[in-house]
């Protein structure tokens, strides 16, 4: 059974490693699966309805390691195993690593402990395979209209872990299909000649000044990659975006300088997703925060 957090305003569903979810992408350690705040529900799902499969693709607020800087992939030799943090050990294949495909896969150690009626602690162990292995904490914290995702990680191995992390935020307020309705607002203004990707095959999503906006409604994947590119803290730049959809908002904030920020969506989700990089050598530690708010607008 899935944990529940809840208060007067909002109440979340959390799911524990392998309850539901059971592929070789996204964390395992820990799931926000299902977020509503005075009843309305804010939080979607990666596929269509008649694709989807929760034991495969991704939900609420999946979170993933490594899908630019996957950990030992290139250390180890066809059949043998690389660490996907929080998700299990991997086995190689033949062709170079791809964060869609399914490897198999080898569970990790996890556990979890409710530390009150608002937060729980989920925890996970790697043991040691070719010089890698890790401990890794998430906390989950509610507060009157926000909630925390706490992390810890410790670099138990010999190898250094060098990586990044984001969740992809798949977002759907109430339902709606992607469209006029829905405003992405960011800090700063991107540029748009420094965008590594936009794909806008509708033709309906357009980037004005630093919010993207909808003209009709979704049919195809659309996707901004990039939107940090070439901006500083001077810029605004920060780990941070809010989402505005009929009388609800959404803002996550994070506690360190995003690494990159790309959007994104299809026909029921929109994705902003900012990314965490690090490296972390024998022996150390990283930790950082995500705060979600959610809102009356």
């Amino acid at each position: 059974m899935p944990i529940t957090l809840k208060n007067k305003q909002v109440r979340l569903v959390v799911e524990k490693a392998g309850e539901r979810y059971r592929g070789s992408r996204f964390d395992w350690n820990g799931l926000v699966s299902s977020v509503t705040f005075r009843g309305v529900e804010v939080l979607g799902q990666e596929k269509p309805f008649f694709q989807r499969n929760s034991r495969l693709f991704g939900r609420g607020l999946h979170n993933e390691f490594g899908i630019t800087h996957c950990i030992g992939y290139d250390d180890c030799a066809v059949g043998e195993w690389f660490p996907k943090i929080g998700t299990g050990w991997l086995k190689k294949t033949e062709q170079p690593y791809f964060f869609y495909n399914q490897y198999e896969l080898e569970k990790l150690d996890f556990s979890f402990e409710r530390e009150n009626e608002r937060s729980v602690r989920f925890s996970c162990s790697s043991g040691e395979r070719n010089g890698y292995s890790y401990s890794y904490d998430k906390t989950i914290t509610l507060e009157d209209s926000s909630f925390m995702v706490s992390y810890r990680l410790e670099n138990t191995g010999d190898k250094t872990l060098e990586t990044d992390e984001y969740v992809h935020n798949f977002l759907c307020v109430s339902g709606k299909r992607i469209g006029p309705e829905y405003r992405l607002q960011l800090p700063w203004t991107p540029d748009p000649a420094k965008l590594i990707e936009n794909n806008n095959p509708d033709g309906i999503m357009h980037l004005e000044g630093n919010s993207v906006r909808f003209s009709g409604t979704t049919e195809n994947q659309f996707y901004l990659g990039g939107l940090s590119e070439g901006i500083t803290e001077r810029d605004g730049l920060a780990a941070s975006w809010k989402l505005d959809c009929g009388p609800v908002s959404v803002v996550e904030t994070g506690s360190f300088k995003p690494s990159a920020v790309h959007l994104w969506g299809w026909k029921k989700v929109i994705s902003p997703e900012v990314f965490f990089r690090f490296r972390l050598e024998s022996g150390n530690i990283v930790t950082w925060e995500r705060t979600w708010t959610v809102s009356a607008i």
